[in-house]
């Protein structure tokens, strides 16, 4: 048996301990996100009223955005360091460590972030203090906005210039300058614009952790000089460059249409790149948005600890993520929230059986959470064949989770294929499918649910094209990759 160390058992034991006296926690809804705080009602509304006025800033400077989210947001919005200490304990493990004011981390079921409140910008200082996970924000608008990688010059830039968006009083600052892109561009020799242009996910540049450093300066920069530089004359041609790549064109091709030579640019970016002062953007805030339009309300402590263990889940500290699932179930032991997260601690584990049980248990409690649909219906189809009352069980628990979560596109790509091999009509499974797709037209996954399911419905030219987009979009996906080809061999072509 393996022994726990024995700091690593009085943590547990902290946590568990701690939970009678656990804080009190809000939940807090705009339109768009999801707050839980323990440090009241007013700082969570503050915080929701800043993302929602940049979400709304990106909306505007990128109309090719697509700003809904495959899975819902949580952030969990802590008062202080000793708050931001008990979720992300990992940071303050380390000897003379990074103390962030703010964490992002993809959970399977939602993305997450981790903030602090007392963590907020000086007037006049222009500079957001969570730079780092908004940067993550941005990327994953970029990501799911597009069917196909971007080039990382592009993907990076726009969200290093987005990332440092500061909302102070009625007015919002787009592209003020990040101090430490300014220095690195200061002190290291500029990049050719050939050489940032070619970077791709193989590359050193993007590789190393000195590599990665220079090219989201040198990403930052260029853009930076896109959007504000001459006096705004690149800033339509950037547009268009997104939505030339959004059409399908070459990324090599569309920088030509939109910018020319490529040494011409050049030529202007770097004189750019040399000023002693960069310019940005000043505006007024969408006053639409108002904070007293958010909805608020006192979350159970059973729903406050289960959400924490699933945050915990996605931090990889199983520990803190049992302890708390522990806590949730003396709080209430009915808890399907408290199931859900199991379920997600048993699927990081490993142990499928488990969690299959644990996701059913949590849906017939009636848990709000799409995820644990989705998986109690997936990891059910997966364990062998299954008869009809089974795939309509499973169809059922699919439609629920989309039903839940209308933005969750790989839920939608399955149902499509559980309503393909119920023999259902084409009109209960094309529209399904479309939806998926539209959602995340980058996911080799769903376009292989679409390619099964147009298979079952005898579509075959169609699931066999579908299936090689799959292929194509499979770039870092070798799992994805090999399935899409596998779908292309057995597939018949007439």
């Amino acid at each position: 048996m393996k022994r726990i160390p024995l700091a690593a058992m009085m943590l547990v034991l902290a946590f568990a301990r701690g939970g009678a006296t656990a804080d009190t926690w809000t939940e807090v809804k705009s339109a768009h996100f999801t707050a839980w705080s323990n440090g009241g009602d007013r700082q969570a509304r503050d915080l929701l009223w800043q993302l929602e006025q940049i979400r709304f800033a990106i909306g505007a400077y990128w109309p090719w955005a697509q700003l809904d989210l495959a899975k819902p947001l949580l952030v969990l919005a802590v008062r202080d360091e000793t708050g931001m200490k008990a979720l992300v304990p990992q940071f303050w493990e380390v000897k003379g460590g990074v103390r962030p004011a703010s964490v992002w981390v993809t959970g399977s079921d939602r993305y997450y972030l981790a903030m602090r409140t007392d963590q907020r910008g000086e007037d006049g200082v222009y500079l957001n203090p969570y730079t780092s996970s908004y940067f993550s924000y941005v990327s994953l608008i970029m990501q799911v906005s597009f069917d196909r990688d971007l080039p990382l010059w592009f993907l990076r830039g726009v969200a290093g210039v987005m990332s440092n968006t500061v909302v102070q009083g009625n007015t919002i600052y787009i592209g003020a300058p990040i101090p430490w892109h300014v220095q690195k561009l200061r002190t290291e020799p500029r990049w050719p614009l050939k050489r940032l242009l070619t970077v791709t996910r193989a590359s050193r540049d993007y590789t190393s952790e000195q590599g990665m450093a220079q090219l989201d300066a040198e990403s930052w920069a260029f853009l930076h000089f896109l959007m504000f530089g001459g006096g705004g004359a690149w800033k339509d041609k950037v547009s268009r460059y997104g939505v030339m790549l959004k059409q399908g064109a070459n990324p090599d091709t569309a920088f030509t249409e939109a910018f020319g030579s490529l040494e011409a640019v050049q030529h202007d970016y770097f004189a750019y790149a040399e000023r002693a002062l960069f310019s940005f953007q000043k505006g007024t805030v969408n006053d639409e948005i108002r904070r007293e339009q958010f909805t608020s309300r006192p979350l159970a402590p059973a729903q406050a600890a289960a959400g924490r263990a699933a945050f915990h889940v996605a931090m990889q500290r199983s520990a803190e993520a049992r302890a708390l699932i522990d806590e949730a179930r003396r709080a209430d032991p009915k808890a399907g929230d408290a199931d859900s997260a199991e379920g997600l601690l048993f699927d990081h584990e490993g142990k499928r059986d488990e969690a299959r049980a644990a996701y059913v248990k949590a849906t017939e409690s009636g848990t709000t959470n799409a995820w644990a649909y989705y998986r109690a219906a997936m990891l059910t189809w997966q364990s062998g064949p299954a008869d009809d009352a089974t795939m309509n069980g499973i169809e059922a628990n699919l439609a629920r989770a989309v039903e839940l979560n209308p933005s969750f596109a790989a839920a939608y790509g399955e149902l499509a294929e559980a309503r393909a091999a119920l023999k259902q009509p084409p009109a209960r499974i094309v529209p399904i499918l479309q939806k998926a797709v539209s959602l995340d037209p980058s996911d080799p996954w769903i376009r292989i649910s679409a390619a099964r399911a147009l298979w079952r419905m005898n579509e075959l030219q169609q699931a066999r094209k579908i299936a090689q987009i799959a292929v194509t979009l499979a770039v870092d996906d070798e799992r994805a990759r090999n399935e899409a080809q596998r779908l292309l061999k057995e597939i018949p072509e007439k």
